[in-house]
């Protein structure tokens, strides 16, 4: 059987609920779904742990290497962000972003073509189109690194190995490169680029070689005749690819074709040639 709903007696009103009433339940039953949401079974769950107690990176440990990890290294309450590496970096001399510092801008150090005036009004236009991480501190940096070499005990001691093994080390010291910071044009100059000023019309005034040498080429020095290949080089160099070559006198190295400056001082004021390659495309960025 089928019942029929039941109706209202005659003359009685339908119970009706406010607008407000209605949007009142409704807030409490998102409410109580809101809280109940990540409970079991009617019971609330543990909140997590808010996120600002979160472990700080150690970049300090990290660059250093502590505990032979170089990886992330964290410390409950250090954080250091990039406002505070770029104070750390200001402190200690070096430039952050490749832009100088506030000491160097108002001394004037290293800051030409950066900042423009125009009336009271100060702009750093030049720091929009172009910027070098290098100056005096960085230099020094250069330096020191080159003139230490390779200095873990480990990579030192296998070296010995395998030059004695192998007749070669397996280790270089640390790459350090040409940059200075102080070119005067935006692009290299044409004794840059070829690798040669026979009149030292460029070398020192626009083009400012580094001088800490070049560690990653030191092994050639001495190995290449300075200035062009000589007929009597040449001659030699085609007699060995003879199947019966003739017997010749091997041509005498000169020594290196640019001397070897020493760390911090001056260029040799004697006229010196080079075979050597050009500043590059580097020349771009100073």
């Amino acid at each position: 059987l089928r019942c029929a709903p039941a109706r209202p007696a005659a003359g009685a009103m339908p119970a009706r609920r406010s607008p407000m009433a209605r949007a009142g339940f409704a807030l409490a039953a998102a409410g109580s779904a809101w809280q109940l949401a990540p409970s079991f079974v009617g019971i609330r769950g543990a909140r997590p742990a808010p996120a600002t107690a979160m472990k700080g990176y150690r970049l300090d440990w990290m660059l250093e290497g502590r505990g032979g990890d170089s990886s992330l290294q964290t410390q409950d309450g250090y954080w250091v962000g990039e406002v505070g590496f770029e104070t750390s970096q200001n402190a200690q001399g070096y430039r952050y972003r490749m832009r100088p510092t506030k000491e160097e801008y108002q001394q004037g150090r290293e800051v030409d073509g950066y900042m423009q005036q125009i009336g009271p009004f100060k702009f750093k236009f030049g720091e929009i189109f172009g910027g070098t991480g290098n100056n005096e501190k960085l230099r020094e940096l250069k330096r020191k690194i080159v003139l230490e070499g390779l200095t873990d005990p480990k990579k030192i001691e296998e070296n010995d190995y395998w030059m004695k093994r192998y007749g070669h080390k397996r280790f270089e010291p640390y790459y350090v490169d040409q940059s200075t910071g102080q070119a005067q044009s935006l692009f290299p100059t044409m004794a840059q680029w070829s690798g040669l000023d026979p009149l030292n019309e460029e070398r020192g005034t626009k083009w400012i070689e580094a001088d800490w040498g070049k560690p990653w080429i030191q092994k050639y020095i001495g190995t290449k005749i300075a200035g062009y290949v000589t007929a009597e080089q040449v001659q030699y160099e085609y007699n060995t690819g003879k199947v019966k070559p003739d017997t010749l006198k091997k041509p005498t190295l000169p020594g290196p074709d640019v001397p070897k400056l020493k760390i911090g001082g001056k260029k040799p004021a004697a006229q010196v040639k080079s075979s050597g390659g050009g500043g590059g495309i580097g020349g771009l960025f100073r």
